[in-house]
């Protein structure tokens, strides 16, 4: 950090700046392939039978689904208010919160991307959006102009509906829970701050909910057919060689898009959001190492860079929980015996 205070100095900044146009220039070019699952958007599944609504496994599934989702709900009455840590903890987890969505939104940007690594920009207007992007990640890099930042982001998702459809906008809902964060919290003055702040947490944790509900629509259910690419690809389905010789790629597939839509509404609902956000960071966790594992360390980067700005919401939610508003646990009595558990204290200097 300089003397004054300052992250950059200005000369510095412009550099980079410039640095960084002439390799979106160069990366932005040449990227046309549109890839998700990590497996081309034209794979194909030899024999491949989609589920239908009354298929026994998707009914089981069904009632799977309703008996975690209550049990959440049961759960909730009866665990202790946790306390909210310090305002210099939370202040923390924010910075964290900021810094991985901008790093994230510079990377990808770098590799030709909107939002999402599969996201690959395509035409003019796709160029302009890698722009925009890119100025989004490096004003909240360097903590500058956040708030701005925060209303270029949802202009970039909207410019991200345009170039890929309503159910790719609804599946990165996410950024536009980050920056609805962002704006309330960098908010020009105390009283606003403190007037929205209140909602601000439940904002981002919602649609989150959504965009994880979405993408175990999209890509597992209805698109089960990428997932059991993959799947054949990658032989990440074990559940076989632990004796469940019944558990295919077709049912793995099936299951790993419902435990997604439990998550996410879970996650709207407001109910055991901490516990709940737990189990989601250890499915992230599972999936990189699982690439590790393979040796596949170029997935491995790309997975943890698309995860960046979830693992910054996970964070914030765990500290703070469902938030304060627009949560179930409000109208529903609650049978806590003890509410004064309180929240261990995370060092400044940590």
């Amino acid at each position: 950090m300089l003397p004054n205070g300052t992250l950059f100095h200005p000369a510095i900044f412009r550099i980079l700046w410039v640095a960084l146009i002439i390799l979106l220039l160069l990366s932005a070019t040449g990227a046309v392939a549109h890839v998700r699952w990590f497996v081309d958007s034209s794979a194909t599944v030899e024999d491949f039978v989609a589920y239908s609504i009354t298929d026994p496994e998707v009914l089981i599934w069904i009632a799977i689904a309703i008996m975690l989702v209550g049990a959440s709900i049961v759960l909730d009455t009866r665990l202790p208010n946790v306390r909210i840590v310090g305002s210099d903890t939370r202040h923390d987890f924010i910075e964290i919160l900021r810094i991985f969505t901008g790093m994230s939104m510079l990377l990808t940007a770098y590799e030709g991307a909107i939002i999402a690594p599969h996201l690959i920009a395509y035409g003019a207007f796709g160029t302009q959006l890698i722009f925009l992007q890119a100025i989004i990640g490096i004003l909240l890099i360097a903590n500058r102009f956040v708030r701005h930042a925060a209303i270029l982001m949802i202009i970039l998702h909207l410019g991200l509906t345009v170039q890929f459809g309503i159910i790719a906008a609804l599946e990165y809902l996410i950024m536009v829970g980050i920056a609805i964060f962002l704006l309330i919290n960098n908010l020009p003055t105390a009283e606003l701050r403190a007037q929205y702040k209140p909602f601000s947490v439940a904002i981002m944790r919602i649609l989150a909910g959504i965009s994880l509900i979405t993408l175990g629509l999209a890509e597992k259910l209805f698109g089960a057919i990428m997932a059991e690419s993959f799947l054949a690809a990658n032989p990440w389905n074990f559940l076989p060689a632990l004796g469940f010789e019944f558990f295919t790629d077709r049912l793995f597939a099936l299951s790993a898009g419902f435990v997604e839509v439990i998550f996410g509404i879970i996650l709207v609902l407001g109910t055991t959001t901490r516990l709940n956000v737990l189990a989601l960071s250890v499915v992230l966790l599972a999936s990189n190492l699982l690439f590790i594992i393979e040796g596949n360390n170029e997935a491995a980067l790309v997975e943890f860079v698309g995860h960046m700005p979830i693992i910054g919401v996970a964070l914030v939610l765990l500290l703070l929980g469902a938030g304060q508003r627009w949560k179930l646990r409000k109208l529903i009595p609650t049978q806590r015996k003890n509410t004064n558990l309180k929240t261990i204290r995370v060092p400044s200097d940590a």
